[in-house]
């Protein structure tokens, strides 16, 4: 199965071309000129050129729905949808956390991930459920936490949790996606229905609701 991986959610461009246990991978930082994400498709073009696997080739699709940037959600996925009209092909979302914990390889890790406004993305291998600031010492205690720059500023050293902070790891999260991706795929008796391209949903930042003491 052919398969191109790609995310721009998180703090680089992470993309993932290839066939079997063969494939290329590669990450993007932005620059002073563009964010990351505005190298995706020129990159995408390069590597199927230096895999010769032409897109017109691919079985799937994979990609990471969030959450993380706004403008990096809505980029990969109307790349997805784009290429998933035109070549009829499924597409596997993915989300952030689940990527995150796998590349960590620690068995027992939680994800916690900003979601701005004193909100909180927290995964514990099954669910994303968005926690109140208030909440994360609760959450967090005696637990080995991956997280980005800004959790792990705003909480490391601060609670009885160790933070790991995936920005200063270097995890190879193109490969974690691609192998994720081969993995859902495998299991799946009809990709195209079960990950069709009208399922694809985003996972934004939201806005949270309005808390009341009263009730």
């Amino acid at each position: 199965m052919k398969i191109l991986c790609f995310d721009t959610s998180l703090d680089k461009t992470y993309i993932a071309l290839g066939e079997g246990n063969d494939f290329l991978h590669c990450e993007i930082k932005s620059d002073d000129t563009n964010y990351h994400s505005a190298y995706l498709i020129p990159k995408i073009k390069q590597m199927s050129e230096e895999k010769h696997i032409a897109l017109s080739e691919l079985n799937a699709i994979c990609v990471n729905c969030g959450p993380g940037s706004f403008t990096g959600i809505r980029a990969a996925l109307s790349v997805a949808k784009v290429m998933a009209l035109e070549l009829d092909l499924p597409v596997i979302t993915l989300n952030s956390c689940e990527i995150l914990k796998r590349a960590s390889k620690i068995q027992d890790a939680k994800v916690l991930l900003d979601a701005r406004r004193m909100m909180y993305y927290y995964y514990d291998g099954k669910d994303i459920e968005l926690i109140l600031k208030d909440d994360v010492e609760n959450v967090v205690k005696n637990k080995r936490i991956v997280c980005d720059s800004n959790v792990y500023r705003d909480f490391s050293g601060n609670f009885d949790a160790e933070f790991i902070n995936y920005e200063q790891q270097n995890y190879p999260l193109a490969s974690v996606m691609y192998e994720l991706a081969a993995e859902k795929l495998a299991g799946s008796k009809n990709p195209k229905e079960d990950y069709s391209h009208f399922k694809l949903k985003a996972n934004y930042i939201q806005t949270p609701p309005v808390f009341s003491k009263n009730g």
